[in-house]
């Protein structure tokens, strides 16, 4: 089979699989495949001078269309820069299409240029590899899960560019394969005997957005105390706000303390909080019942868990036998000192994160790295609610954060991502993709606090924070967005621009901000 007509069809057959957009690394190797995008003017593509920047772009696309997205990458090294998104795709099980152009097999082994394993090289972070050529060309995409990678791998001879390009034609019909479902009782009676025998906390965190209304009938009927993490895209829904613990970790561990919840009930992806991973050790003995959407547990130790949190809504439960008075008015106390320290410490990040957060009602946000995403869910405003809220968290920290921010937003909303400097520094090249972008409302911002200031509170030494003098406004100029250095927060500020906004806390507000709330918590 030609290189040209081996290229149409594995593309014909992940349109017909309902892959609908290609983020394209032209090379020389991948050459058949580029020319076939070209004939085919049809097919959604988006171009990229690097992989690792394409790939996070891919899973952004992902997250906002629902939908596989495919990144295509030329041979060598370029294939081994897909690997971080690869990783983080399969933790939050997101259905990245890695497409490589690869020598032939061959040149394998031999050290020949552009010549590496690719074969392999993804390891446990794919479902599927199929290593194409001529001579092996069978490629089937029925009975996958898509709950991870696939890595398609095409070998091509020279030439490279063996026929004209052939053209293909939109399909009509998609031919991804639904599996049927199944309810699992055994998870019913589960549910109904922990939550009888037990009082649980319920963690919340990512949600997928079909099951959020799953979610929420569950947790009307559960009433228990939720801690919802900002990325489960429902903290402070008005239908559960009186459920909803507002101040913080802290409140999460007096309850568990003082055995008003004695066991904790996840649903949603692995929790990002602390409370999460003290199960390993501080309190490795405490109950556990876990509900998600893949078959990461995120704990070491043996727990109850199901991957069908759809079906929830199947659910009808007792209610626990928590009384609200047993922890909203401390919850509320608490609160109200949270607040005052906001407006003590104004210039704090975590005020400013209060602050930010007033301006993202009815907005679509993004949050980064590690920092942001505890930021928000202890400071954001109880009473604005955002539109939706997202995040890379299946194993990512700060890579590739403002590349998927980039790929899932969305034309005629406003779109909004917290990110810290060191983030943004590390995905510098996000911003190629600018001119390829429907979506004008984009803002950027920026919390820079001169280094990696998550590990002050835990090292308080300077080899970890990465100290900087770096300001951003020369980045923004490069790539021609609109750059702000905030101060201060306004209460209102201009749509439909793509701007930068550096946003500067300062250092000693924030020392005085955590000394006095550690001291309040402690006391």
């Amino acid at each position: 089979m030609t290189n040209m007509k081996l290229s149409a069809e594995v593309i014909h057959l992940l349109l017909k699989t309902g892959v609908r957009e290609f983020c394209i690394c032209a090379g020389a190797r991948n050459s058949p495949l580029i020319e076939t995008f070209y004939k085919n003017p049809f097919i959604k593509i988006y171009h990229f001078f690097e992989e690792r920047s394409a790939a996070f772009f891919a899973l952004g696309r992902i997250a906002s269309t629902r939908r596989p997205v495919a990144v295509v990458t030329t041979s060598g090294t370029a294939v081994a820069e897909i690997l971080p998104a690869a990783v983080e795709a399969t933790y939050s099980s997101l259905p990245l299409v890695i497409i490589s152009a690869d020598r032939p097999k061959s040149y394998r082994g031999t050290g020949s240029p552009q010549t590496i394993e690719q074969v392999g090289l993804f390891s446990y972070y794919i479902e599927a590899c199929f290593d194409l050529d001529e001579e092996n060309t069978h490629f089937s995409l029925k009975g996958l899960s898509w709950r991870k990678p696939i890595h398609v791998n095409i070998c091509f001879t020279e030439p490279l560019i063996d026929q004209e390009a052939i053209e293909l034609h939109a399909p009509l019909t998609e031919e991804r394969v639904k599996f049927p479902e199944t309810f699992p009782l055994n998870m019913v009676d589960e549910i109904q005997k922990f939550c009888e025998a037990q009082r649980p906390i319920v963690i919340l965190s990512t949600l997928p957005e079909k099951s959020k209304q799953s979610v929420l009938t569950f947790l009307k009927l559960l009433k228990a105390p939720i801690y919802a993490e900002g990325i489960s895209g429902i903290k402070n829904h008005p239908e559960l706000k009186d459920l909803m613990i507002q101040s913080g970790e802290m409140m999460v561990n007096y309850l568990l303390d003082n055995k008003i919840c004695t066991a904790v009930l996840r649903i949603g992806g692995v929790p990002t909080c602390r409370t999460w991973r003290d199960l390993e050790d501080k309190r490795k003995d405490l109950p556990v019942l876990s509900i998600g959407f893949n078959h990461f547990t995120g704990v070491s130790r043996e727990i109850t868990h199901y991957t069908d949190i759809d079906d929830l809504i199947r659910v009808y439960i007792e209610p626990v036998k928590i009384q609200p008075n047993e922890y909203q008015n401390k919850d509320k106390k608490n609160r109200g000192e949270l607040l005052r320290l906001f407006q003590k410490y104004p210039k704090s990040e975590p005020a400013m994160i209060h602050s930010l957060s007033r301006l993202m009602k009815d907005k679509r946000v993004y949050l980064g790295n590690s920092l942001p995403v505890r930021m928000w869910d202890l400071a954001a405003d109880e009473d604005l609610i955002p539109k939706n809220i997202v995040g890379n968290r299946g194993a990512n920290g700060i890579d590739g954060q403002l590349s998927t921010f980039l790929g899932w937003s969305q034309k005629g909303e406003g779109n909004w991502a917290i990110v810290g400097d060191l983030t943004a520094m590390y995905d510098l090249p996000s911003l190629w993709i600018t001119n390829q972008l429907d979506a004008e409302d984009i803002n950027i911002v920026v919390i820079n606090n001169k280094g990696g200031m998550i590990f002050k509170r835990i090292f308080n030494k300077n080899i970890f924070l990465n100290r900087h003098q770096i300001q951003f406004k020369p980045w923004a100029d490069m790539w021609g967005w609109k750059y702000e250095n905030w101060t201060e927060i306004p209460q209102t500020v201009t749509s439909g621009v793509q701007r930068i906004i550096e946003v500067n806390p300062e250092e000693e507000q924030t020392d005085l901000f955590w000394n006095e709330w550690d001291k309040y918590v402690k006391g």
